[in-house]
């Protein structure tokens, strides 16, 4: 309830208004991305889609000669700058990026050795070749990302579909509309059933949870 309080001048009673509370529009989602950042996993939308862009494009230069993880997300990040600044894409942090988007990527095991195997996450990761990409890898990605942040956050509920969408999906452009980014979190959670499930509205992660 909203009450109008009294302060005192020169012995007569003064209203003053009531302090409007602080709102932070955007604290949930930031909740999110932080812990994405503490984990080296954070990526703006359009740069880790040009990130998937230009390692799709450099896979398919070097199949005769594979390169290792290491040198794949040095050269996807100088290729996705490149393309950036040909689509007028104004953009600094591109190594931080290129390394968050692969350690993604690894996570959620959509990177193939020459014989078509996965390569794990781990300490020998970065030295291991890589020729090829499972079907469907930016979506198993992002689908990582968002069962990560159930698991490591543990209060994710249906109430946090937009929280999500801001932290994962955000463009910063007013011609993306956040209903479809918001439509973006429901088909990856939907695809995460063997993964997720609800306990009431919060999501918790099944056993055998990559996280």
């Amino acid at each position: 309830m909203n009450v109008t309080t009294k302060t005192y001048e020169a012995g007569r009673a003064v209203a003053v208004a009531p302090a409007r509370p602080i709102i932070r529009k955007f604290a949930r989602s930031g909740q999110m991305m932080d812990c994405l950042r503490h984990e080296l996993l954070y990526s703006e939308k359009r740069a880790r889609d040009l990130i998937f862009t230009a390692i799709e494009q450099l896979l398919a230069e070097h199949t005769a000669a594979p390169m290792i993880v290491s040198r794949l997300t040095r050269d996807a990040s100088a290729r996705a700058r490149d393309l950036g600044l040909a689509a007028g894409f104004d953009f600094a942090n591109w190594n931080t990026t290129g390394k968050a988007v692969v350690r993604a990527m690894l996570a959620a095991g959509t990177l193939l050795t020459p014989q078509g195997d996965v390569i794990p996450a781990g300490v020998e990761a970065l030295a291991a070749p890589v020729a090829s990409l499972r079907d469907g890898h930016r979506d198993l990605t992002e689908s990582f990302l968002v069962e990560f942040l159930i698991a490591r956050l543990g209060d994710v509920t249906v109430r946090d579909h937009t929280a999500l969408a801001h932290a994962l999906f955000r463009q910063f452009d007013p011609n993306v509309s956040m209903q479809d980014q918001e439509d973006r979190v429901a088909i990856l959670l939907a695809g995460l059933a063997d993964r997720i499930t609800l306990a009431g509205q919060t999501y918790i992660p099944r056993r055998g949870s990559r996280t």
